[in-house]
Protein backbone atom coordinates (compact mmCIF):
# COMPACT_ATOMS: atom_id res chain seq x y z
CA UNK A 1 0.00 0.00 0.00
CA UNK A 2 1.15 3.12 -0.89
CA UNK A 3 2.93 5.70 1.87
CA UNK A 4 2.93 9.27 2.13
CA UNK A 5 2.51 11.89 -0.94
CA UNK A 6 6.10 12.59 -2.00
CA UNK A 7 7.56 16.15 -1.33
CA UNK A 8 8.15 16.57 -5.37
CA UNK A 9 4.47 16.00 -5.75
CA UNK A 10 3.04 18.40 -3.13
CA UNK A 11 6.00 20.97 -4.19
CA UNK A 12 3.92 20.39 -8.10
CA UNK A 13 0.80 20.45 -6.82
CA UNK A 14 1.78 23.49 -4.71
CA UNK A 15 3.29 25.16 -8.05
CA UNK A 16 -0.18 24.43 -9.92
CA UNK A 17 -1.94 25.87 -7.59
CA UNK A 18 -2.16 29.78 -7.75
CA UNK A 19 -3.46 31.03 -3.90
CA UNK A 20 -5.53 33.69 -5.08
CA UNK A 21 -6.90 31.56 -8.45
CA UNK A 22 -7.95 28.46 -5.95
CA UNK A 23 -9.25 31.14 -2.93
CA UNK A 24 -11.38 33.30 -5.91
CA UNK A 25 -13.55 30.51 -6.96
CA UNK A 26 -14.47 30.55 -3.62
CA UNK A 27 -15.52 34.43 -3.23
CA UNK A 28 -15.38 37.49 -4.56
CA UNK A 29 -11.40 38.96 -4.51
CA UNK A 30 -9.98 42.55 -5.09
CA UNK A 31 -6.62 43.73 -6.32
CA UNK A 32 -4.81 45.95 -4.07
CA UNK A 33 -1.71 47.25 -5.08
CA UNK A 34 0.53 44.02 -5.85
CA UNK A 35 -2.23 41.76 -3.60
CA UNK A 36 -5.86 41.09 -3.30
CA UNK A 37 -8.21 41.92 -0.22
CA UNK A 38 -11.84 40.33 0.82
CA UNK A 39 -14.25 40.12 3.60
CA UNK A 40 -12.29 37.18 5.90
CA UNK A 41 -14.10 33.86 5.68
CA UNK A 42 -13.07 32.75 9.15
CA UNK A 43 -14.47 35.83 10.86
CA UNK A 44 -17.20 38.63 10.73
CA UNK A 45 -16.02 41.69 9.88
CA UNK A 46 -17.39 44.77 7.05
CA UNK A 47 -13.79 45.92 6.25
CA UNK A 48 -11.66 43.54 4.30
CA UNK A 49 -8.40 42.36 6.58
CA UNK A 50 -7.99 39.12 4.38
CA UNK A 51 -4.88 39.59 2.36
CA UNK A 52 -3.12 37.20 -0.41
CA UNK A 53 0.39 37.86 -1.39
CA UNK A 54 0.70 36.28 -4.99
CA UNK A 55 4.18 36.79 -4.76
CA UNK A 56 4.72 34.60 -1.77
CA UNK A 57 2.13 32.41 -2.48
CA UNK A 58 -0.07 33.15 1.23
CA UNK A 59 -3.18 34.76 2.98
CA UNK A 60 -3.01 36.71 6.05
CA UNK A 61 -5.96 38.16 7.83
CA UNK A 62 -4.74 41.14 9.75
CA UNK A 63 -8.44 40.73 11.78
CA UNK A 64 -8.43 37.43 13.11
CA UNK A 65 -4.75 36.40 12.14
CA UNK A 66 -5.90 33.17 10.08
CA UNK A 67 -3.16 32.47 7.51
CA UNK A 68 -0.65 30.11 5.47
CA UNK A 69 -0.64 28.81 2.09
CA UNK A 70 -2.85 27.00 -0.36
CA UNK A 71 -3.04 23.76 1.56
CA UNK A 72 -3.77 25.35 4.74
CA UNK A 73 -6.96 27.68 3.22
CA UNK A 74 -8.41 24.06 1.73
CA UNK A 75 -7.75 22.76 5.18
CA UNK A 76 -9.42 25.50 7.40
CA UNK A 77 -12.24 26.33 4.63
CA UNK A 78 -13.46 23.37 3.95
CA UNK A 79 -12.87 21.56 7.46
CA UNK A 80 -10.64 18.68 6.05
CA UNK A 81 -7.28 17.71 7.05
CA UNK A 82 -3.95 18.24 5.00
CA UNK A 83 -4.20 14.60 3.12
CA UNK A 84 -7.61 15.54 1.77
CA UNK A 85 -6.38 19.09 0.78
CA UNK A 86 -3.47 17.61 -1.31
CA UNK A 87 -5.54 15.39 -2.78
CA UNK A 88 -8.78 18.03 -3.54
CA UNK A 89 -5.90 20.72 -4.98
CA UNK A 90 -4.49 17.30 -7.02
CA UNK A 91 -7.83 16.39 -8.73
CA UNK A 92 -8.17 20.45 -9.31
CA UNK A 93 -4.69 20.75 -10.95
CA UNK A 94 -5.32 17.11 -12.58
CA UNK A 95 -1.97 15.91 -11.19
CA UNK A 96 -1.76 11.93 -10.34
CA UNK A 97 -0.41 11.22 -6.82
CA UNK A 98 2.96 9.98 -5.80
CA UNK A 99 3.57 8.06 -3.02
CA UNK A 100 7.31 7.54 -1.00
CA UNK A 101 6.80 3.94 -0.57
CA UNK A 102 6.71 2.19 3.43
CA UNK A 103 8.77 -0.52 3.23
CA UNK A 104 6.37 -2.81 6.44
CA UNK A 105 3.31 -1.28 4.38
CA UNK A 106 4.02 -2.61 1.27
CA UNK A 107 5.04 -6.17 2.87
CA UNK A 108 1.51 -5.82 4.59
CA UNK A 109 -0.23 -5.33 1.27
CA UNK A 110 1.81 -8.28 -0.43
CA UNK A 111 0.66 -10.54 2.40
CA UNK A 112 -3.05 -9.43 1.95
CA UNK A 113 -2.87 -10.15 -1.97
CA UNK A 114 -1.22 -13.38 -1.48
CA UNK A 115 -4.06 -14.30 0.90
CA UNK A 116 -6.25 -13.10 -1.23
CA UNK A 117 -5.20 -14.95 -4.02
CA UNK A 118 -5.21 -17.93 -1.92
CA UNK A 119 -9.00 -18.08 -0.86
CA UNK A 120 -9.85 -17.40 -4.44
CA UNK A 121 -7.73 -20.63 -5.52
CA UNK A 122 -9.38 -22.69 -3.36
CA UNK A 123 -12.85 -21.61 -3.71
CA UNK A 124 -12.46 -22.32 -7.48
CA UNK A 125 -11.26 -25.92 -6.39
CA UNK A 126 -14.02 -26.60 -4.18
CA UNK A 127 -16.20 -25.25 -6.51
CA UNK A 128 -15.45 -27.39 -9.61
CA UNK A 129 -15.39 -30.29 -6.78
CA UNK A 130 -18.85 -29.76 -6.00
CA UNK A 131 -19.82 -29.69 -9.92
CA UNK A 132 -17.50 -31.85 -11.42
CA UNK A 133 -15.76 -35.02 -9.30
CA UNK A 134 -17.38 -37.83 -8.47
CA UNK A 135 -16.57 -37.15 -4.72
CA UNK A 136 -18.98 -34.21 -5.08
CA UNK A 137 -21.75 -36.57 -6.11
CA UNK A 138 -23.32 -36.96 -2.89
CA UNK A 139 -23.38 -32.98 -1.98
CA UNK A 140 -24.78 -32.58 -5.35
CA UNK A 141 -27.51 -35.30 -4.58
CA UNK A 142 -27.93 -33.27 -1.27
CA UNK A 143 -28.60 -29.85 -2.88
CA UNK A 144 -31.05 -30.93 -5.96
CA UNK A 145 -33.11 -32.50 -2.90
CA UNK A 146 -33.09 -29.26 -1.51
CA UNK A 147 -34.27 -28.04 -4.03
CA UNK A 148 -31.34 -26.13 -4.98
CA UNK A 149 -30.77 -25.72 -8.72
CA UNK A 150 -27.21 -26.35 -10.79
CA UNK A 151 -27.65 -22.77 -11.80
CA UNK A 152 -27.66 -21.15 -8.38
CA UNK A 153 -24.68 -23.48 -7.05
CA UNK A 154 -22.63 -21.38 -10.42
CA UNK A 155 -24.08 -18.22 -9.23
CA UNK A 156 -23.09 -18.35 -5.75
CA UNK A 157 -20.00 -20.97 -6.52
CA UNK A 158 -21.13 -23.35 -3.50
CA UNK A 159 -17.99 -25.11 -3.08
CA UNK A 160 -17.60 -28.93 -1.49
CA UNK A 161 -14.77 -29.26 0.56
CA UNK A 162 -13.41 -33.14 0.03
CA UNK A 163 -13.68 -35.68 3.36
CA UNK A 164 -9.57 -36.47 3.47
CA UNK A 165 -7.97 -34.57 6.21
CA UNK A 166 -4.94 -34.21 3.92
CA UNK A 167 -6.73 -33.20 0.66
CA UNK A 168 -6.25 -28.96 1.32
CA UNK A 169 -2.81 -29.69 2.49
CA UNK A 170 -1.62 -31.58 -0.53
CA UNK A 171 -3.82 -28.92 -2.62
CA UNK A 172 -1.70 -26.19 -1.08
CA UNK A 173 1.78 -28.75 -1.70
CA UNK A 174 1.22 -28.62 -5.57
CA UNK A 175 0.47 -24.92 -5.64
CA UNK A 176 3.69 -24.58 -3.55
CA UNK A 177 1.49 -22.30 -0.90
CA UNK A 178 3.40 -22.33 2.16
CA UNK A 179 1.76 -24.60 4.77
CA UNK A 180 2.35 -21.88 7.54
CA UNK A 181 0.79 -19.50 5.07
CA UNK A 182 -2.34 -21.02 4.69
CA UNK A 183 -2.61 -21.67 8.35
CA UNK A 184 -2.23 -18.17 8.34
CA UNK A 185 -5.15 -18.14 6.25
CA UNK A 186 -7.22 -19.61 8.71
CA UNK A 187 -7.33 -23.17 5.83
CA UNK A 188 -5.41 -25.63 7.72
CA UNK A 189 -4.33 -26.07 11.19
CA UNK A 190 -1.57 -27.99 12.78
CA UNK A 191 -1.41 -30.30 15.95
CA UNK A 192 2.35 -31.33 16.64
CA UNK A 193 4.14 -30.58 13.50
CA UNK A 194 1.33 -31.81 11.55
CA UNK A 195 -0.92 -30.37 8.97
CA UNK A 196 -4.57 -30.98 7.97
CA UNK A 197 -7.34 -29.57 6.68
CA UNK A 198 -9.81 -27.67 8.87
CA UNK A 199 -12.84 -27.56 6.65
CA UNK A 200 -13.83 -31.62 5.62
CA UNK A 201 -17.05 -33.45 3.91
CA UNK A 202 -19.11 -29.62 4.34
CA UNK A 203 -20.57 -27.98 1.65
CA UNK A 204 -18.39 -24.04 1.20
CA UNK A 205 -20.34 -20.64 0.84
CA UNK A 206 -17.30 -18.38 -0.21
CA UNK A 207 -17.66 -15.04 1.37
CA UNK A 208 -16.75 -11.97 -0.90
CA UNK A 209 -15.76 -8.43 0.34
CA UNK A 210 -17.26 -5.27 -1.48
CA UNK A 211 -14.63 -5.91 -4.18
CA UNK A 212 -15.76 -8.98 -5.23
CA UNK A 213 -12.62 -10.88 -3.38
CA UNK A 214 -13.10 -13.84 -1.28
CA UNK A 215 -12.05 -13.36 2.21
CA UNK A 216 -13.93 -16.47 4.03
Amino acid sequence: MAGRVSQSTIEQIRAASDIVDVIGNYFPLKRAGGNHVALCPFHKEKTPSFNINPQRQIYHCFGCHAGGDVFKFIQEYEHVDFMESVNRLAERAGIVLEFEQNPEAEKSRRLKDTLYKIHEQLAQRWHTVLLNDAIGKPARDYLKGRGITEAAVKEFRVGFAPPSWEDTVNWAQAQKHDRQLMEQAGLVASKEGHYYGRFRSRLMFPINDEQGRVIG
